[in-house]
């Protein structure tokens, strides 16, 4: 049980006491078991504080609102790593130098024009939904992102020769851990939203998929940034996707 705190305290801002945690816990291999349980938690904190906000909020206001929250919740870990990503996108630099490029802790206009983009587009599709599915979107979003996060680190080998704290992620990840945590998401999913929480999960796993392929294509393995991007970039796809079937629910 230790290891669900180890995991919450990785990917989390949420506050962690140091004796809840031992050596065996905080290991990769046993904090991956609670990737998408600790999307979930991110996802109802935030469906949580949304709802509260909407009590006196306009929509509109709750929909920034949630998106602030996931940054805050998640420390905007997975965002750095897009924007780093982007910047090496953006360079267009051979694979060697953009992985230089994405290290580097400074943030560039690549960046900053893609952190821009990534939250215009889910602030405009969270607005265009009603209330109670925005909140479902905001609860559902992470577990697809976590989810997203371990089915890379299985499939993907770490692009960086010189090693890294995320390549112990990379060596430590199995089949067992992406069967449990797949599971376990298409149980958070269904319970926000039934079949349209399942369907709109294989949408987005199939466009993190996508983007996943072409970045191992480009850097011939993943990093800890690229992951984290391809999280957001599911996120956004589970969005989209909610928002979509929406649009054909309302006949829109």
């Amino acid at each position: 049980m230790r290891s669900v705190w180890a995991a919450l305290r990785f990917l989390t801002t949420i506050p962690v006491p140091e004796r809840w945690l031992d050596e065996t816990s905080t290991a990769p291999r046993m904090m991956l078991w609670w990737w998408t349980v600790t999307g979930g938690l991110i996802g109802a904190l935030t469906a949580a504080i949304v709802w509260v906000a909407y009590l006196r909020l306009p929509w509109i206001a709750c929909a920034a609102l949630g998106l602030v929250a996931l940054v805050v919740l998640s420390g905007g870990l997975h965002l750095d790593g897009f924007a780093d990503m982007c910047d090496g996108v953006g360079s267009r630099a051979p694979r060697e130098r953009a992985l230089v490029i994405m290290k580097d802790s400074r943030t560039g206009a690549f960046g900053v024009i893609g952190i821009v983009c990534l939250l215009l587009l889910k602030f405009g599709l969270l607005a265009g939904l009603s209330p109670s599915w925005g909140i479902a979107a905001l609860g559902c979003a992470p577990v697809a992102g976590r989810l997203a996060q371990a089915w890379i680190l299985y499939l993907y080998p770490y692009a960086r020769a010189e090693g890294g704290m995320a390549g112990d992620f990379f060596a430590a990840t199995t089949r067992e851990h992406i069967i449990v945590n797949a599971v376990i998401a298409i149980v958070i999913l269904f319970v926000w939203l039934q079949l349209p929480g399942i369907m709109a999960l294989a949408w987005a796993m199939f466009w993190g998929s996508t983007g996943a392929a072409w970045v191992a294509h480009w850097l011939r393995g993943h990093t800890g940034d690229t992951v984290g991007a391809m999280s957001e970039i599911t996120e956004l796809a589970m969005v989209l996707g909610l928002a979509i079937m929406h649009g054909l629910s309302v006949g829109v």
